[in-house]
């Protein structure tokens, strides 16, 4: 009996312990910094303070209605923006070309990168890059350097929260 009540207490335990740990769905994070506000030397736990310090949520996994793993196309819930991006940048995210996105689980960079230039504009793609939609989408991009390695963008931990929460789309 003492052993049954040992065992069923530890189960207890490891259960509440499990369900704490698990990630909530606005533990996704998708941080715009201004152009002044990163280097190009940051470490990632610089990059990840001065996110959470003078950065903007734009997104949270809660403004996700889902993700189309292979091209990387993210779809939006309901919103309205306002305003536009002048010589690239994002709509959607409200940000100038050379502004930096951090993609963030948790406390953890899942990946950071840029804004799609606009044609007419010189400089340099960040490897990794959103790239507004229509209305209510956006896409991860990627440049086509990584075809001779794995892609970047598909990170175990985010696939694994994205079907934790139903979030990966079939349909493009």
């Amino acid at each position: 009996m003492k052993k049954r009540f040992i065992a069923i207490l530890m189960m207890i335990i490891l259960l509440v312990c499990c369900t704490s740990c698990r990630s909530k769905q606005s533990d996704l994070k998708f941080y715009v910094l201004k152009k002044a506000d990163v280097t190009e030397n940051m470490t990632e736990s610089a990059l990840l303070a001065a996110a959470k310090s003078q950065g903007r949520v734009a997104f949270t996994g809660e403004d996700l209605r889902g993700w189309y793993w292979p091209d990387h196309q993210v779809l939006l819930r309901d919103l309205s923006v306002h305003g536009g991006a002048q010589k690239g940048g994002s709509k959607l995210f409200q940000a100038e070309a050379g502004d930096v996105f951090i993609l963030v689980l948790g406390n953890r960079i899942i990946y950071s990168g840029g804004f799609a230039l606009a044609e007419e504009t010189l400089g340099d793609t960040k490897e990794i890059y959103i790239q507004d939609g229509t209305a209510d989408n956006f896409a991860v991009s990627c440049r086509n350097e990584y075809e001779a390695k794995d892609d970047p963008r598909n990170v175990d931990i985010l696939y694994d929260y994205l079907a934790d929460y139903n979030l990966l789309s079939g349909v493009n």
